[in-house]
């Protein structure tokens, strides 16, 4: 054979190997609660279609989101299809792959517009239920959620005990939202601050600890944006930011900290002058 083929059997989609067309045509619809992924799979090849009706091979699905780790197949028989996703299950990119696959055996394949190179293979070949008879190009949608509603720290910034009695916090920022570990001793003496409620007190925590984790994390989202732009302290960020007409860029990550922290070191000596005059 002459033919360059991924398959030992003629496979709709990979080049030249069968003549026809599998082109999808999808419609994302996003909803608060629900995401709905609906269209035609547009097929166009008879030993294919003919597999399909006859209850041999099925149209295929497969929902893939790498932030949430969510992957799941949706089989179907006719060529208009529509899923509904739980909006929760599905966050930034998301990849929708379509297939034809066989439902059942099928004895000595053949596909009647294969390339010629398949001539005098088909006969021996033998497909089991899952083997692939079309593929179409994979497409890509971003199911990013809009965080209008969240304007508080704690919506993307939490901090937690590390079992070290003394040392450095750190920071880890590949979660949902940025986690600050501070040690067992620090983070008692945080919590006793922490429920006064006060405004002097909470300026003062915010410029110590939220603002050096917040510049922290955009450092290294900057660096590296393909392995942040999924989680939702990031996106958070990025859409206040925008809101605040100030540029993405690394080059403004001090004033973009700054403005969501709505100025800390200005309010931070606020708060340590009220202190003071109050002790006076």
């Amino acid at each position: 054979m002459n033919i360059i083929s991924r398959y030992p059997w003629p496979v709709l989609g990979d080049g030249d190997a069968v003549s026809g067309t599998f082109a999808p045509i999808v419609e994302i619809v996003r909803g608060k609660d629900e995401i709905k992924i609906r269209g035609n799979f547009n097929l166009d090849n008879k030993s294919i279609q003919d597999l399909i009706n006859n209850g041999q091979a099925n149209y295929v699905l497969q929902i893939m989101c790498k932030a949430t780790h969510f992957r799941k197949c949706y089989l179907f028989i006719n060529n208009q299809f529509e899923v509904f996703v739980p909006a929760s299950e599905l966050r930034s990119i998301v990849q929708l792959d379509y297939l034809v696959l066989a439902a059942t055996d099928i004895a000595s394949y053949i596909n009647g517009t294969a390339h010629p190179d398949y001539e005098g293979v088909e006969a021996n070949v033998s497909l089991l239920p899952g083997d692939i008879l079309a593929e179409a190009e994979s497409e890509k949608f971003d199911a990013r959620k809009k965080y209008a509603g969240a304007k508080s720290v704690s919506d993307i910034l939490e901090v937690v005990r590390d079992p070290r009695l003394f040392g450095s916090m750190s920071i880890d920022p590949h979660q949902d939202k940025i986690v600050v570990r501070l040690p067992s001793l620090d983070f008692d003496k945080l919590a006793i601050f922490a429920g006064s409620r006060t405004e002097k007190i909470n300026s003062i925590l915010q410029s110590s600890v939220a603002f050096p984790a917040i510049t922290t994390a955009l450092y290294n989202a900057f660096e590296i944006p393909e392995s942040f732009g999924h989680l939702m302290w990031f996106n958070i960020l990025k859409e206040r930011t925008e809101k605040a007409k100030l540029e993405w860029e690394k080059e403004n990550i001090s004033e973009i900290a700054q403005e969501i922290l709505k100025g800390p070191v200005s309010r931070m000596l606020t708060g340590l002058k009220e202190i003071i005059d109050s002790a006076e």
